[in-house]
């Protein structure tokens, strides 16, 4: 490894390019955090030339950083040709800001200027080809995601990407500055001049025996560290090239989609703030190895399988294209159905650890496990989900449990859905088991579960409850979920919490009312209603509240259960008020219901596995 220290004319003024290899990460610097430093750099550095020319000082030199190089054999042009490890970021800002400055010089009809920055910006297309290979007019070629619009841009034809908002801020930026000038031609000389001879990068040179992985996975660009996602693909490439494969076949037809924004957008899970790619790569190896790792070692952990696996690059490839679109299918499924809702649940709970057991469902043929059987599983993975989260159990083992049902559901995939409910139902201990029929009927009935759950948790409770009361006859409107749509329907007490100003006890209660504060929040006292119907409702007395209900509710929940009495319900004058006796028995009935949304194991593997589980 050589380093030396050098300023932009031995970098852009010769010909040459810096190729960035299509396995290292899109451009990602911006304004706030990368743009405006630099140029800010540059500016204190040119405005110091400027102050030096009156005073006779000396101009320091302004270091921007390192890069590294790798160099590669020239291809189809003489023009000497370096692989960029690492620095890809700021040698491409770089060409921005020159760029950028040339557009300025060219607005001040500045030849000179123009002139010798275009020769940092461009090669002499007699050393190549320019039919043939145009773009090797470029001193930098990034990574196969940014070539197109770098191209636009530096072909002045813009755009709306990250390239073409660095041009447009930097030009901005750079005419406001030479306009506060009395001699803006002068100054802009200056910039140019200073661009020239005193900004300095170190340049890292890479020998034979070096090895670039080893640097590549050392190094971050200024502000913004890599991902272990850019670590795995740069891996990746690098065995596939080693390997002699076509690296540019495979990145369009297996990553290419991974460079894209939606898998770059940071997404948190559990405490950890991470891209969505390596939220995805975490659950797939996780589905892959069985071993439990931490956010920090994936890509250790996948640099380990990978060794072990001795898989020919193009299958890797194929297989994180194909879970990746699984887990895509995933995340946007639909809301309705059983899939849907168990998804709408897991999101509303944030419960993200069943995801690894979830891609080897859907990963598997539906001649190996048909759609009907992983329609099963999934009950039994809601049931087992849904019951520990109204009894308000700990969730701290669940990255083991799942790990587990998966290693268990592999070694018989065909009958995945039958070794995961068995597995389940022989969890033991109180931070594993799959509560009993007793005891979810016991918190539903009984438990103050409003003041003692998480209100998302009371909320999909109540939506899945309105859900199963709906039949084919009844009209199919949608129950608004999720987190755009579930701030229409709020939860509603039928018995106010502040009972005493309208709701006397009964006669015949000896403590007079005294079990009523917590009664109230239980299963039975609880509806939904609309965001506007809820602070409408109020205290307001049982004839009121009623009438309100009556004429602006359309829920089954409502109807079917509160304003008029459940089918289980034995009261003589149900309507008449609402009381002790009356939450008791609607309580009953919807813990009954809820019993049949989330069955155990011996009902689930006693129901025949039909197509129909699916128009739940």
């Amino acid at each position: 490894m050589r380093a030396d220290t050098v300023d932009l004319r031995r970098i852009f003024g010769r010909d040459i390019r810096y190729t960035v290899p299509l396995f290292q990460r899109p451009y990602v610097w911006n304004r706030d955090e990368n743009w405006t430093a630099l140029w800010e750099d540059i500016r204190r550095t040119v405005e110091r030339a400027e102050w030096a020319a009156q005073t006779g000082d000396t101009v320091a030199p302004h270091f921007l950083g390192a890069v590294v190089f790798d160099e590669t054999p020239y291809l189809s042009s003489n023009l000497e040709t370096r692989q960029v490890i690492d620095g890809q970021q700021r040698l491409t800002t770089l060409q921005l800001f020159l760029f950028s400055a040339r557009l300025s010089a060219t607005a001040l009809d500045h030849e000179r200027s123009v002139r010798l920055l275009s020769k940092f910006l461009e090669n002499d297309e007699d050393l190549f080809d320019s039919g043939q290979h145009p773009d090797h007019r470029y001193k930098v070629w990034p990574t196969n995601a940014d070539r197109d619009e770098f191209r636009s841009v530096m072909l002045g034809e813009g755009g709306d990407g990250r390239l073409a908002g660095a041009v447009a801020y930097f030009q901005q930026e750079i005419d406001a500055w030479l306009a506060e000038s009395p001699e803006p031609h002068e100054r802009l000389g200056t910039l140019v001049q200073t661009m020239r001879e005193q900004l300095r990068l170190v340049i890292i040179d890479l020998e034979e025996h070096d090895d670039a992985q080893v640097v590549f996975e050392t190094l971050n660009s200024r502000g913004t560290p890599l991902e272990h996602a850019d670590l795995i693909k740069n891996l990746l490439f690098r065995n596939a090239e080693h390997s002699g494969a076509d690296v540019d076949r495979l990145y369009k037809a297996y990553w290419a989609p991974f460079d894209q924004d939606e898998w770059r957008t940071e997404q948190t899970t559990g405490r950890i703030t991470r891209s969505r790619l390596d939220v995805f790569l975490t659950y797939w190896l996780t589905m892959r190895t069985g071993r439990e790792f931490t956010a920090s070692s994936l890509f250790k952990e996948f640099e380990s399988w990978l060794n072990s696996a001795s898989a020919p690059s193009e299958d890797v490839f194929a297989e994180l294209a194909r879970y990746a679109e699984i887990y895509e299918r995933i995340d946007q499924h639909p809301l309705h159905g059983v899939e849907g809702r168990f998804l709408y649940r897991m999101k509303v709970m944030q419960t993200s650890t069943p995801m690894p057991l979830l891609l080897f469902l859907y990963g598997l043929d539906d001649a190996v496990l048909p759609a009907e059987r992983r329609h099963r599983a999934i009950r039994a993975i809601d049931s087992y989900l849904v019951r520990r989260a109204i009894l308000n159990l700990s969730s701290r083992d669940y990255n083991n449990v799942f790990r587990d049902l998966v290693t268990a559901a592999s070694r018989q995939p065909e009958h995945a859905d039958e070794v995961i409910i068995k597995a389940l139902s022989a969890m033991q201990g109180h931070h594993r088991q799959w509560p009993t029929d007793m005891e979810f009927r016991t918190a539903l009935e009984q438990d103050p579960i409003y003041t003692r759950l998480y209100r998302h948790r009371v909320r999909i409770l109540l939506e899945a409850l309105e859900d199963e009361l709906r039949t084919d006859h009844t009209e199919q409107l949608i129950v608004p979920v999720g987190e755009q749509l579930g701030a229409k329907l709020t939860i509603e007490h039928v018995m106010p919490q502040s009972w005493r100003d309208n709701w006397p006890p009964l006669d015949d209660d000896p403590s007079e009312g005294a079990d009523r504060d917590e009664l109230v929040h239980t299963l039975g006292n609880l509806t939904l209603v609309t965001a506007r119907l809820n602070p409408a409702l109020g205290n307001m007395a049982w004839h009121d509240k009623r009438k309100w209900l009556s004429e602006h509710s359309l829920l089954r929940l409502t109807h079917g259960t509160l304003l008029n009495p459940p089918p289980t319900a034995e009261i003589n004058g149900w309507a008449s008020t609402w009381n002790e006796h009356r939450i008791n028995a609607r309580g009953a009935h919807l813990a009954s219901l809820a019993l049949s949304i989330w069955p155990l194991a011996d009902q689930l593997l006693a129901a025949p596995v039909t197509p129909e589980l699916d128009s739940r």
